[in-house]
């Protein structure tokens, strides 16, 4: 867990990076105050949801699919009804939050998904 929460915060910092040197630059038109919260709101989620996975597939191996399937949906039902309720309080701002948020899910849940693959693969072994 200690090796994710490191490869998290420095993907973390990476997206923080990215984002402050496009908005600063080219996009700076289109920068929003709540982007930096939404990439904590990723940081924090795909941890917690880490976590949560690498504790279930040591005490039920046989029911791992269902937890892992279940958590995901949860997770993505959640980042899915911030951004509906984001859109719908600052409709000005909607399509710009959502590009982000989307493309935000896409990297964080890549990452997830590779580095959970590889504990996966390393307990198989």
């Amino acid at each position: 867990m200690k090796s994710f929460v490191i490869k998290s915060s420095v993907l973390t910092f990476i997206v923080i990076i990215l984002g402050a040197v496009v908005y600063s630059t080219v996009l700076k038109p289109f920068y929003l105050a709540i982007l930096p919260l939404a990439v904590v709101l990723f940081y924090i989620g795909t941890n917690l949801v880490h976590a949560y996975l690498l504790k279930i597939s040591v005490s039920s191996g046989t029911r791992f699919t269902s937890h892992y399937m279940a958590a995901s949906f949860t997770k993505m039902f959640f980042y899915l009804a911030v951004a509906i309720v984001y859109a719908f309080i600052n409709k000005e701002e909607a399509r710009i939050f959502l590009v982000n948020f989307l493309l935000l899910y896409i990297v964080y849940t890549i990452f997830e998904v590779v580095e959970f693959s590889k504990v996966v693969r390393q307990k198989n072994k």
